[in-house]
């Protein structure tokens, strides 16, 4: 049963491997081979590849956009170029032929449910398996997919640097013979760096293209289909290279500057004193931001990929995409993404789509992770619905441990209008210890409105109370009308 209803992706290759054990040992019966799990338990960077919707679409302008080592001018006319091709008649396209994925989600299906009892079944399931992935479709319809994220992080710093605009990427799906041997090597080598994983080629049993006539799922991706359960619990990591902790072994003289620009000026120096440690931050420096780069500008995460971005954040969002129309969501991540500025839009998102289902947000002051201070920011546990389940969302904060959440009085629901009602210029959610402060809150609010409700979403600004804001004197603006004691004599 395990390889038929468990499905699991790490960008590490031992925790790839671990799991597999892990789940052998748990579903060994004597007298029968080990079940075959390769094509349900994968490696690759989960966060980082494309979609069917987006790769109708083409490549987009952003991605030109320069990271660390790209040259700037170069970038400039390689979006010029590609907005105009995008403007030509090379929009109308797919991005796998149709028969190509019905064949795919095929295939899989039936893997999925092919026996491997034995020794001899197990070597047949595998060798099907890798017929498939192996062949020309399956190959190109990866290459292409690699290519389009490609276009993002390729080099873009000399005129003979491969640069996959709109109609280069259009001749190679129309054709798959135009690709040059070089331009394919590169493709798969920048596709080997960052890990792309393509959720609808990586698993094309439960990611399929909608039939004729039918809408996907989420116009966001294209797919139909998904994941009846998804479970997690993601890194909370910025998408960006911290510098102390990459200098920490490497170089701690540099780690520990006593501040950021002299820590830049010490990074400067290494061109001098040591080029090979230079070259490896920057290209560190350069894989950060070609991730940041494609969560950011590529359209994969429109409500998330902002700001300062935690991979927590990212995660949140593409777990929503991943579930079908009856399943479910849930993860541990950091409650600001309800509560933060940052992430807002994505929390209102899942308000007025009704797919928020509880929010229980934890404090670990009493140690329920042993290993983290107990001082780190509010987690919380977050579930989400795969479609409108017309019930508003369970929420209960500052919770300390979980036998918290059997207590009634802790919970609390609230719905889009009234986190609008609460706090109509944020949209974060509002905390409550107690279901009690809620339901006052919400009475207070309905009867007395706030001060002012700035204008958003062209409604004008309401200033029912007539107030006005100011400084009344400021240390650094106004330091002309402030004297010193020795001045004043």
């Amino acid at each position: 049963m395990i390889g038929r209803s468990i499905y699991a992706v790490d960008i590490n290759p031992m925790a790839v491997e671990l799991c597999k054990i892990s789940l052998w040992m748990e579903a060994m019966e004597p007298g029968k081979a080990l079940g075959f799990l390769d094509h349900h338990i994968k490696c690759g960077n989960s966060l980082l590849g494309t979609t069917p919707a987006l790769m109708a679409n083409g490549i987009p302008g952003d991605a030109f956009k320069p990271i660390e080592g790209d040259d700037k001018t170069m970038c400039k006319d390689l979006k010029r170029e590609n907005k105009q091709e995008r403007g030509g008649q090379l929009m109308l396209s797919a991005p796998i032929p149709r028969s190509t994925a019905v064949t795919l989600t095929t295939e899989f299906s039936q893997l999925a449910v092919q026996d491997d009892a034995t020794l001899a079944a197990r070597q047949e399931k595998a060798a099907r398996y890798h017929a498939v992935v192996r062949s020309a479709e399956y190959e190109h319809a990866k290459f292409l997919a690699d290519a389009w994220c490609g276009a993002f992080v390729l080099p873009k710093r000399a005129p003979d640097d491969l640069a996959i605009t709109h109609r280069v990427f259009r001749d190679w799906q129309a054709n798959p013979d135009a690709v040059p041997p070089e331009d394919h090597d590169q493709v798969e080598r920048i596709s080997r760096q960052y890990n792309f994983f393509h959720w609808h080629l990586a698993f094309p049993d439960v990611f399929r293209l909608p039939a004729p006539g039918e809408r996907p799922k989420n116009d966001q991706t294209g797919w139909s289909g998904g994941f009846d359960c998804v479970l997690g619990n993601p890194p909370w990591e910025r998408i960006k290279l911290q510098e102390k902790e990459f200098f920490a072994q490497r170089s701690p003289e540099i780690a520990n500057a006593s501040n950021a620009a002299s820590r830049r000026r010490m990074i400067a120096k290494l061109q001098e004193t040591d080029p090979p440690l230079r070259q490896a931050f920057l290209r560190a420096k350069r894989i950060a931001e070609g991730w940041s780069h494609l969560v950011r500008d590529s359209g994969r995460y429109p409500l998330c990929g902002r700001g300062d971005v935690n991979t927590y954040a990212v995660f949140a969002e593409l777990n929503r995409l991943l579930i079908a129309a009856s399943g479910r969501a849930g993860f541990i991540i950091q409650s600001d993404i309800a509560t933060g500025d940052t992430y807002r839009a994505f929390f209102e998102d899942l308000l007025q789509a009704s797919q928020l289902v509880s929010f229980y947000d934890f404090v670990n002051t009493e140690g329920i992770f042993p290993g983290i201070h107990r001082t780190h920011p509010h987690f919380c546990l977050m579930t989400l619905s795969g479609t409108h389940t017309g019930k508003p969302a369970d929420f209960a904060f500052w919770n300390t441990n979980p036998t918290h959440l059997a207590e009634p009085e802790r919970h609390f629901t609230l719905t889009a209008d009234e986190i609008d009602l609460i706090n109509p210029n944020t949209h974060t959610c509002p905390v409550f210890r107690s279901k009690h402060d809620a339901e006052l809150t919400k009475k207070i609010y309905r009867r007395v409105p706030v001060l002012i409700r700035e204008a958003q979403n062209g409604k004008p600004e309401e200033n029912q109370w007539g107030i006005r804001f100011l400084a009344m004197f400021h240390m650094s603006n106004d330091s002309h009308l402030f004297r010193t004691r020795d001045a004043l004599g």
